[in-house]
């Protein structure tokens, strides 16, 4: 009876995970690109006001897709008089965030970030925050149908095009003077998001809805509002809290000993070259978690369904992520190395990879909550891992000569405290009974081979085509194969994982 249901939930997550592995693929791309024109101050300052752009950002878009896909799986509205709402409602947020923006970049630039090199990038990203905002309804509104075609395009567009012009310009411009290529690098992100607009908005006129046969419910307004706002207050806390992380650690680096270049150098080489590799298999749980929220929205009232839908979303989060998590803990220094011309200490890499397999869980745990309708639960949990994450930098890696190890422990440490809140309120909301056994113990079992052959591949690989890159190409692709291989013979087929 639910069959089709269920195929709509995994062909919806399988086509969003393809774009968002796609998408993943060029976005790695792309910081290696910037990493080897800006290097690891360049990166360090583009990646510090990049968590202010996802603050302007969450603001402008004001939870909109989450509260669109709900009330649309739900029924409770004509999808046109729903995306007029919604559509009024970003508009209202965003073209004052772009005015204010615009006309007080000099007053941020220097609170912010003390510098004023930040001016000129603050009025470059201002009208990406209309394109984004617009694009979160029409997003939405796919989402709320299951037909995840023209979002996932997008989202593969966007990155394509931005990864093709900066690997045209940023060449060309570098002579030219190292300041100009952070500006470049700036003006891509509001491009590729008026690309992604313009693909999203075309999609939205082939599958436009029928005229509304009936009125639009009354406080349809209130409503989106309502299930937004802690959506909204979630993502722009974290988002401040980045903006907090990215004047906090070079800060406290410098206390720990390090010069100021230093500092914000390291600073570029983790969140723009160790975590980018980490947060990879995000792709998969968060194209998870988007597909989960209507699905479970859809079915609240059988709670057998409902809980079937956690117990495979754990499954699917576990085959694919605990090889991942294996191959990284094996290969994933060097595979740093060669993608961005890193030297991350493993005593940094280690413990961010390990705080990434829990977050990858995390994310999945949290669109069952927004699909249950408890999207205040995960704003409180956020808020909670981030403030934990944010005393451990402040009162560790102030210690001289700790500094590095400190920031990623502090890290995975907030990744792990999300996760562990998230799980615990999914089984009191809903007193599902996860089998972990059976969720974790083959994934595991078929993962364990690689920690053992992965070195001993690698170290044959180097000696007999003396090219790091096809060496380690090598390593993924007997992983891979490997990984396949045990499972079958513990008893998961492929098409299982599929």
């Amino acid at each position: 009876m639910h069959k089709k249901p269920r195929n709509a939930l995994w062909w919806g997550t399988l086509t969003l995970t393809g774009a968002a592995l796609a998408s993943r693929g060029l976005g790695l791309i792309y910081r290696m690109l910037l990493a080897r024109f800006l290097g690891s101050e360049g990166l360090g300052f583009f990646q510090m006001i990049f968590p202010l752009y996802v603050a302007l950002v969450t603001l402008s878009v004001a939870g909109t897709p989450v509260a669109v896909s709900q009330i649309l799986a739900e029924g409770k509205a004509p999808a046109r008089h729903l995306m007029r709402v919604a559509t009024a409602v970003v508009l209202a947020t965003s073209l004052p965030l772009v005015f204010l923006v615009a006309v007080g970049r000099r007053p941020l630039a220097l609170v912010l970030y003390h510098d004023p090199r930040f001016e000129p990038w603050l009025l470059v990203l201002a009208p990406a925050l209309v394109a984004v905002a617009l694009s979160s309804v029409i997003r939405g509104y796919f989402i709320g149908r299951q037909d995840l075609r023209y979002p996932a395009a997008s989202q593969v567009l966007e990155q394509l095009v931005r990864v093709l012009i900066v690997f045209w310009l940023l060449d060309r411009v570098h002579p030219l003077g190292a300041a100009y290529a952070p500006l470049i690098a700036v003006g891509l992100i509001p491009l590729g998001e008026l690309v992604s607009l313009g693909l999203l908005a075309y999609g939205y006129w082939q599958t436009k809805p029928p005229p509304a046969p009936t009125p639009a419910p009354p406080k349809l307004a209130r409503t989106v509002l309502r299930l937004s706002l802690p959506v909204t207050a979630s993502r722009l806390m974290a988002s401040l809290f980045g903006v907090i992380e990215a004047s906090l650690i070079p800060e406290r680096l410098v206390h720990s000993g390090l010069s100021p270049a230093d500092a914000v150098s390291y600073f570029g080489q983790l969140t723009g070259m160790a975590l980018p590799l980490i947060l990879f298999p995000t792709a998969l749980t968060v194209s998870l978690s988007t597909n989960l929220i209507p699905a479970i929205a859809a079915a609240l009232h059988d709670r057998p369904r409902v809980h079937q839908y956690i117990v495979d979303a754990m499954k699917a989060t576990a085959l694919l992520t605990i090889p991942v998590t294996f191959v990284l803990l094996s290969l994933g220094l060097p595979l740093d190395d060669l993608l961005f011309h890193a030297t991350v200490p493993q005593a940094v890499f280690l413990p961010l990879v390990v705080g990434g397999f829990f977050l990858y869980f995390d994310i999945a745990l949290a669109g069952v909550l927004r699909g249950l309708g408890r999207t205040d639960i995960p704003l409180w949990n956020d808020l909670f891992a981030s403030g934990f994450e944010i005393l451990l930098i402040w009162g560790w890696a102030g210690r001289p000569g700790q500094g590095y190890q400190a920031v990623a422990v502090a890290v995975a440490a907030g990744f792990i405290a999300s996760a562990g809140l998230n799980l615990w309120h999914v089984i009191r909301l809903t007193q599902v009974r996860i089998p972990w056994f059976q969720v974790l113990g083959k994934p595991i079992v078929a993962a364990f081979p690689l920690l053992l052959v992965l070195p001993a591949w690698q170290s044959w690989a180097g000696t007999v085509w003396h090219n790091r890159a096809l060496s380690l190409l090598s390593s993924v692709v007997l992983a891979g194969l490997g990984y396949l291989v045990t499972l079958y013979v513990t008893g998961t087929r492929p098409n299982r994982l599929v």
